[in-house]
């Protein structure tokens, strides 16, 4: 048996294991990472990122290689019982984020360059499994053994094991999370699950399906269908088990072939793979257990009707990332990690409950009121744009009762700018990490000592939209000014997963704004250095 020790063991290595790791190990900490298969999985699983998640692969600099594989989503159709549309669902272009409001994607591609961009620094172990999970107060012990794929691709243990001492331990290792149920956290059901046949294809011509829409729900009492597409060459169709139908009565691929019919056939292309899922509906009652933190699937669940399953473990990863990173540095205490809970879970929830509702309308089987259901869909307004609601409480501004912060909790626009005689998106020409904006052309001058130390250990990067300011860029597409027009603010101070702590409307009251933030980050101050 061996021992070693990391700063952090990542248990699970999909996209939101990769994305966790790879930020953590960017931050300078010892990474861990263990996968119980020894190869990734080769079929797609996750199909869909919105804006908000291009902007996170953006920081992790694999956006550009993303995006030339990926399918611009702008809009979500639903067809009613007689084929005809009853809805649409989209996003407002451009995107605050700045990139396109949604994309579809295949899953092992986006693996693939997620692995690479941190595969020089983290210590990458495939073909173990956790066995244990002790926490000692002051960091977590794994016990792990090497496990094997059999010829089936099931995994069976072998009997090599080792040890493992973390001051972390992240389970990204899916719904039948090892790491949670060790932990003892408990989830909620809230309600809602149903059994799908999933069906992936790819054509022989990638063109040949460019008249169904990229991505649309047919409400068909007969039997509710889902199209989407899977980034450039492949597309899913997913059916919905009707009552008395048994997961064995679609073993057989030509029952999958019989429902594909209507609008593709082999001798259009190849059937990946076939499988019935259970759409499930479940929230973890904590994302932290003392020196355990959940992410993704491990913490929760969601129907698959918003797209948003990944999109909600990829803003976990996100938002642990550079909590884990103050912690780990000593720049805050362990305190912080538990508002990784308090602004995560709310938003989860919300979309979990969008994606029950919209699936309770795709899945009406009884003809009358399925009729009902599109008249009403018909004859209503539009839906709005989806969007998860703002964080409002964690780590956000709480102004006092006398007054609001218009900006708090919501996400940063990103626009394009100029910098250095270079232009492009605002976060690749000033870095990622905390960021001030401003229209002041000496934002800096009013703040007192402390506050600026604040700024310090945060390495906070100060942007000014003033020309004539030493912090200037040039405001290229006018986003930014406007947002902060439009807002009636004039500061804004923006977190490493892109939220908006707090803004400012005067330049007077940016003191107190950085003030708050050190107060509840509980920031340690810097130890005196002796000349």
């Amino acid at each position: 048996m061996s021992v070693s020790e990391v700063d952090v063991a990542v248990v699970g290595f999909g996209p939101v294991g990769q994305a966790v790791s790879a930020w953590l190990t960017r931050a300078g900490h010892r990474v861990a990472a263990f996968e119980r298969f020894n190869e990734i999985y080769r079929l797609p699983r996750a199909v869909h990122m919105d804006h908000e998640i291009m902007r996170l692969m953006q920081d992790l600099g694999v956006a550009r290689e993303l995006e030339e594989g990926m399918f611009p989503l702008r809009d979500y159709l639903w067809y009613g019982a007689d084929g005809e549309p009853v809805m649409t669902l989209n996003s407002p272009r451009p995107s605050v984020s700045g990139w396109e409001p949604s994309y579809l994607f295949f899953q092992p591609e986006l693996e693939r360059i997620l692995i690479e961009a941190g595969q020089e620094q983290v210590e990458l172990n495939r073909g173990w499994v956790v066995e244990g999970l002790e926490d000692t107060g002051d960091g977590a012990e794994l016990t792990l053994r090497r496990n094997h794929e059999n010829g089936a691709g099931k995994s069976v243990t072998a009997g090599e094991t080792r040890t493992v001492q973390a001051a972390w331990v992240i389970g990204a290792d899916g719904a039948n999370s090892f790491v949670r149920e060790n932990a003892g956290i408990t989830r909620r059901d809230l309600g809602f699950q149903e059994r799908w046949l999933v069906v992936d294809v790819e054509p022989h011509d990638p063109a040949a399906l460019d008249h169904l829409p990229p991505a649309c729900q047919w409400c068909d009492p007969e039997r509710p269908a889902t199209h989407v597409r899977s980034g450039l060459k492949h597309h899913r169709w997913e059916f919905m088990l009707l009552p008395g139908e048994e997961t064995s009565d679609f073993e057989d691929p030509a029952t999958a072939w019989s429902l594909l019919e209507p609008w593709f056939t082999p001798a259009e292309g190849t059937m990946t793979r076939t499988a019935v899922y259970e759409f499930r509906s479940m929230l973890a009652d904590r994302m932290r257990s003392g020196r355990v933190l959940l992410a993704g699937d491990s913490a929760h669940l969601t129907p698959p009707f918003l797209g948003q399953g990944l999109c909600s473990g990829l803003r976990d990863a996100a938002n642990l990332a550079w909590k884990l990173d103050l912690v780990l540095r000593d720049k805050a205490s362990d305190a912080l990690l538990d508002t990784i809970e308090t602004e995560r879970q709310p938003q989860t929830e919300w979309i979990i409950q969008f994606a029950i509702q919209l699936g309770k309308v795709l899945c009406e089987l009884n003809p009358d009121g399925a009729a009902e259901r599109d008249a009403n869909l018909r004859g209503a307004d539009e839906p709005p744009p989806i969007e998860p609601p703002a964080l409002t409480e964690g780590v956000v501004h709480q102004p006092d009762a006398s007054d609001s912060d218009p900006l708090a909790g919501r996400l940063g626009v990103q626009g394009m700018v100029a910098f250095e005689g270079f232009d492009g998106r605002l976060d690749d020409m000033i870095g990622g990490g905390w960021t001030l904006i401003t229209t002041a052309p000496d934002p800096l001058a009013g703040l007192g000592e402390p506050e600026r130390q604040a700024l310090e250990t945060l390495e906070v990067t100060v942007v000014s939209l003033d020309p004539d300011s030493p912090f200037a860029v040039t405001d290229l597409d006018g986003r930014l000014t406007g947002w902060l027009e439009e807002s009636g603010v004039c500061a804004v101070l923006v977190r490493p997963d892109f939220y908006v702590f707090g803004s400012s409307e005067f330049l007077s009251g940016l003191p107190a704004l950085v003030a708050g933030l050190r107060d509840l980050l509980a920031l340690k101050p810097k130890p005196l250095v002796k000349e």
